[in-house]
């Protein structure tokens, strides 16, 4: 069913741009006959394009997925949203795709760039046309051309992601961000952008990265597995030695930690949760724990299953973050 969603999708936003091939058109008619819900949101898709006004983009778009989220079946579970900008032809195109989340097409100014968007708090998983997985954090967005045709595969990155980069000829993959550029051939690494901080970590698993700080491409280190390299505009990039599980297990759909202080513990749920937790007591800072969490678990789900160990007390504080004590 997801495939069959996915091609429909697709075959409407070429029906706005008269882009359809006679067997396309066919198979098209054949998808929307097969079901009712997905007729109406042809019908829908229609009629914002004929309303669709650049000045009226946005109250059009609003009206239309009311009306699509009314019409059609959705999963009971909801999972994060992210958003695909595509061609200005398909903007109009707003439909409810299971995928776990929602997927929609709205105007972006380059009509051959992408942008998900990642507005939960999991992990959220996709493959890039090059065949590179892509494991986007909570809270952020990559941007990447539609075909990564060009000689030198280039994406943005705002947020955190969890990058497993294919080799493809020889072309280098490039994340471009604010703070700092990392290129590489075919690799793992994990790379985290702070706008609050101007400051940019990268972290390697496998392969090789060559960091260059963004406004300075004479400063460059090349780093190696398990290592970190932390960029700061107008700064020398330092690099450290790090341990690979408090950074790279956010992604995973099991968290197994293993012998790690209590304040490694934090950071690695925090990062998985998106969201700070503090700890109070150097001795609870110190104490040795080991354990293993469905990452589908709420977090204070893991705070009572860590309490059963280590007796903690831990409390939500009104900003949304976390205070853990010693019980």
């Amino acid at each position: 069913m997801m495939k069959e969603n996915s091609n429909i999708w697709d075959l409407l936003a070429k029906r706005t741009d008269h882009s359809l091939s006679k067997d396309e058109e066919n198979a098209l008619e054949r998808l929307l006959k097969e079901d009712a819900s997905l007729h109406r949101a042809s019908r829908l898709v229609d009629e914002s394009q004929v309303k669709m006004d650049t000045h009226l983009l946005e109250e059009t778009m609003s009206r239309t997925w009311d009306k699509v989220e009314a019409g059609m079946k959705t999963e009971k579970r909801h999972r994060p949203m992210f958003i695909i900008r595509r061609y200005a032809v398909a903007a109009c195109i707003a439909t409810l795709f299971v995928l776990g989340g929602l997927l929609g097409y709205q105007v972006w100014s380059r009509p051959d760039m992408l942008i998900v968007m990642n507005q939960g708090k999991e992990a959220l998983l996709f493959t890039l046309p090059d065949n590179s997985k892509v494991w986007l954090g909570g809270g952020s967005r990559l941007k990447y051309p539609d075909k990564l045709s060009a000689r030198d595969r280039e994406v943005y990155l705002e947020g955190e992601a969890f990058f497993d980069v294919k080799k493809d000829g020889g072309r280098t993959f490039q994340v471009i961000t604010d703070v700092v550029e990392v290129k590489v051939l075919g690799t793992r690494f994990d790379v985290k952008v702070s706008k609050s901080e101007k400051m940019a970590e990268v972290v390697l698993e496998s392969g090789s990265v060559q960091l260059n700080e963004r406004h300075d491409t004479n400063k460059g280190v090349i780093l190696r597995p398990g290592e970190m390299g932390r960029v700061r505009q107008q700064a020398d990039i330092e690099v450290h030695h790090v341990d690979l599980q408090l950074y790279t297990t956010w992604k995973d759909k099991y968290m197994n930690i293993e012998s790690q202080k209590m304040e490694n513990v934090m950071f690695m749920l925090s990062k998985r949760y998106h969201t700070e937790i503090r700890i109070e007591g150097e001795d609870l800072k110190e104490e040795i724990f080991s354990g293993r969490f469905d990452i589908e678990q709420s977090l204070d789900d893991i705070f009572e299953t860590i309490n059963q160990m280590t007796p903690i007390h831990y409390q939500q504080q009104p900003d949304g973050t976390y205070l853990v004590t010693p019980q």
